[in-house]
């Protein structure tokens, strides 16, 4: 395996200041463009608003230009289905007690929803896990524009750059290696001019840090055009929205100009002059044969109907939604197997994203342990999704207690398995308080004497 240093050595002959022209490799482009791409359209910039104005009736008449926010909608609820509830953390007691401190006081689980939100929006997201100016591990989510991760030629992650250029003009690369983080700046460089590019001779170092949590952790599944990056569930949709965003405002403009405006037109008789646009009740006479009529647009209501329905259909289940949210469904009453059926896309897509996240979990978690010196392998720890499916508690509580009953289930598994349990740690800690309260009452006799 090749490590950063062989590939400096390699690929840029020992250059001191190689990530300049990492940056700028094709498939670096490409990647910061298509995400810049989705930025836009996510702020509104959207390919219906290409349509051009025409002329009607003697005037420029504006066509309709429909933007449809449903992508915003859909990233949005994916993200808190699978992380808009908490994470529940699973294993060693104490260790599980340790690390449920460092979430709370880390903030992670809001870093948990950002790194999701941003692997569906972007297809990849990384995080940096440190220890802020308080002594607490958080973690910094990266923006997708900015992140540049290094690989070797034999696919090994071997660096990352942070790389962004200000309002200013100003530029800067953030290098994170193993075992520093070097921050680099352009400001007051030297700067000339080659192949119509501004190029530096070279660059000012503003800083550079011990790095005890190792490279910046990926969250991604690899796509099948480039394992270096992932795939984002919003340029799937994309085409999809663009359509029924163009379909929409082609109709809008047939229903005003055909249906609410029609066309007079006359056979035979010329009619010459014009009246004014606000009379009412004019009679026109016209030659024997002449006739005079409005010509309004026939849509064909079926057709329009199925070709809006199945692209609907189709944008449904190309984004995992669930059936009731697109409107074609109707629940009351369901039980717990429905509601997992009408939720079974969603389920779906939260499975696949699941096991991106676990994976990624699975480092923050190795490096966190690492950082408190609690790598002792006899421990171990874990995390339980809590899908925001609505659910039957009724049907589920019974189910658990049926399990607890017959021995099949533990309390603690149970308190897992809750729906109405956020905190587990917290919960069994009151569990074994409450116990402990109810045996010393049980010991005492009502003149407080100790029974014996």
């Amino acid at each position: 395996m090749m490590d950063i240093n062989y590939y400096i050595k390699t690929a840029y002959n020992d250059n001191p200041l190689w990530f300049m022209r990492e940056v700028e490799k094709p498939h670096n482009i490409t990647k910061i463009a298509k995400c810049y791409t989705l930025k836009r359209y996510l702020h509104g910039e959207h390919e219906v608003l290409g349509r051009k104005d025409v002329t009607y009736k003697g005037q420029t008449f504006k066509v309709k230009k429909l933007v449809l926010q449903i992508a915003k909608t859909i990233i949005n609820f994916h993200s808190t289905y699978l992380l808009g509830k908490s994470v529940s953390l699973t294993g060693s007691e104490d260790l599980v007690k340790e690390f449920q401190d460092i979430y709370n006081y880390g903030g992670f689980n809001d870093i948990d929803l950002k790194l999701m939100t941003q692997n569906t929006k972007y297809g990849d997201a990384y995080e940096y896990i440190y220890k802020d100016d308080n002594g607490n591990i958080t973690a910094k989510v990266f923006d997708s524009a900015s992140s540049y991760p290094v690989f070797s030629d034999d696919g090994t992650y071997v660096a990352f750059i942070e790389h962004w250029t200000n309002i200013e003009g100003i530029s800067y690369w953030n290098v994170y290696y193993e075992d520093r983080v070097e921050e680099w700046t352009n400001e007051g460089a030297d700067a000339y001019i080659k192949n119509d590019k501004i190029q530096y001779s070279n660059l000012n170092i503003i800083n550079v840090e011990d790095n005890e949590s190792g490279l910046p952790n990926p969250y991604y599944e690899p796509s099948d055009w480039d394992y270096r990056y992932g795939e984002g569930l919003l340029e799937l949709i994309v085409p999809i929205i663009d359509e029924l965003e163009d379909l929409f405002s082609k109709m809008g403009d047939a229903i005003y100009t055909l249906s609410l405006n029609p066309l007079l037109t006359t056979i035979g008789q010329a009619i010459e002059g014009s009246i004014s646009n606000d009379a009412i009740g004019y009679n026109i006479n016209l030659d024997n044969g002449s006739d005079m009529k409005y010509v309004t647009a026939n849509m064909d209501y079926n057709t329009i109907k199925l070709y809006i329905d199945k692209i609907e259909n189709y944008l449904n289940m190309t984004a995992y939604l669930p059936s009731i949210l697109g409107g074609s469904g109707n629940i009351a009453n369901v039980s717990e197997v429905s509601l997992k059926m009408l939720y079974q896309l969603a389920d779906v897509y939260a499975m696949i994203t699941e096991r991106i996240m676990r994976r990624g979990f699975n480092k923050r978690f190795n490096i966190i342990r690492k950082m408190i010196n609690r790598e002792n392998k006899e421990e171990y720890i874990n995390v339980e999704f809590n899908y925001a499916r609505p659910q039957n508690a009724t049907e589920t509580l019974d189910n658990i207690n049926k399990q607890v009953t017959m021995g099949a289930m533990s309390i603690e598994s149970a308190i897992e398995k809750s729906p109405l349990t956020l905190d587990k740690t917290q919960e069994l800690e009151r569990l074994k308080k409450d116990k402990k309260e109810n045996s010393n009452t049980e010991n005492v006799d009502t003149n407080n004497d100790i029974v014996k």
